[in-house]
């Protein structure tokens, strides 16, 4: 599942990436900041944002996580679609849209937006990229500092304690 191998390749992004940087990394937007607002509130930063493309499979992946920390609830954002980055918008909508948008409380309750995964589609979001530049090549594909807006609607997993909607709201 694309969604899976997005949700690594944020994970090794992060590795190599500093957080207190300013300025162009290549490969990572410059800044990344989520904001929560519903059944849960807040803001935080969310570098590194990653927009990049894989030649092996034509596949198109922006990821970004926060960490749990104290209250500070865990964000999963993997979006995979079928071609190289461009400056549009992507959504759950898109023929082989690919998502798996998670948020976790400090309680252990989950919402969720997910298309694609193979299991049933929850949620919604809406990926703008109003900026892509190519930066960072590969062998295997190419990393992009990107700058744009996502906005996804959450539902509860009920099954985690959830109640309400969540509107996740990012701006890189």
């Amino acid at each position: 599942m694309k969604v899976r191998l997005v949700a690594i390749g944020v994970a090794l992004a992060a590795l190599g990436c500093n957080r207190s940087a300013t300025g162009p990394q290549p490969g990572v937007s410059s800044s990344c900041t989520v904001t929560l607002s519903g059944a849960l509130s807040g803001t935080y930063d969310c570098r590194p944002a990653t927009t990049t493309w894989s030649n092996i499979d034509n596949t198109g992946a922006f990821t970004f996580a926060v960490y749990a920390s104290g209250s500070r609830p865990a964000i999963s954002v993997p979006i995979a679609w079928d071609s190289e980055p461009a400056p549009r918008t992507y959504s759950n909508t898109d023929l082989l849209a690919q998502a798996d948008i998670a948020v976790t409380s400090a309680a252990n309750q989950i919402w969720r937006a997910t298309v694609g995964t193979g299991a049933a589609a929850t949620g919604s979001y809406s990926l703008t990229f109003t900026s892509i530049v190519a930066n960072l090549n590969g062998p295997s594909g190419k990393g992009y500092s990107t700058e744009g807006t996502l906005t996804a609607t959450l539902t509860p997993v009920a099954a985690s304690g959830a109640t309400g909607t969540l509107t996740l709201t990012a701006t890189f």
